[in-house]
């Protein structure tokens, strides 16, 4: 078997599983909370070559190989935070309180990543697209026709009354389809 040898291997899993919820993402890769991220890029290559769940594949110890995949998942989750710079001052402000994970709850929070997705009636979103395609291709028509057709289903919404306005403004610009 490629890596460590299956004793070392239980001997390290056993000793990461024990203790693994107060570890921090630093201390999983084995790296100084002022690490760079060239640093921690490596340390993470480094983890990641040598305890590769694909690497122990033919282990018949389940439960060995989920544990070795929960710790492994960890040390991703890790690499995730730390390279990236937005959750890496979140994680850094989180340990300092003596968190040691960083989790959605502790992110901050962030509005819909696509307009349509603050819309809750199906028939509002399917015409809400529309209206976004028709905005698209410069149909201003098309587009005040369809977020009209949303407002109809959701008429609280703010996203489809946005969008509304900006196909009635695009109707009244010169050159559009409403001054030819």
């Amino acid at each position: 078997m490629p890596g460590r040898s299956q004793e070392d291997l239980a001997r390290f899993v056993e000793q990461m599983w024990d203790k693994l919820d107060q570890l921090s993402y630093f201390d999983l890769l084995g790296l100084h909370t002022g690490a760079t991220v060239t640093e921690i890029r490596a340390a993470f290559y480094r983890v990641s070559h040598d305890l590769h769940p694909d690497r122990y594949h033919r282990i018949d110890n389940r439960e060995m190989k989920d544990r070795l995949e929960t710790i492994y998942a960890r040390m991703c989750e890790g690499y995730r935070v730390l390279t990236t710079p937005e959750k890496r001052n979140s994680y850094m402000r989180l340990l300092g309180e003596g968190k040691k994970r960083l989790t959605s709850t502790d992110r901050e929070p962030r509005g819909p990543q696509r307009p349509e997705d603050s819309i809750k009636h199906e028939e509002a979103k399917k015409f809400f697209r529309l209206g976004m395609i028709s905005l698209g291709s410069k149909d201003y028509k098309g587009a005040a026709m369809n977020f009209n057709f949303a407002k109809s289903f959701e008429p609280n919404s703010a996203v489809i009354k946005q969008k509304l306005a900006e196909a009635q403004a695009g109707l009244g610009k010169p050159g559009g389809p409403g001054n030819r």
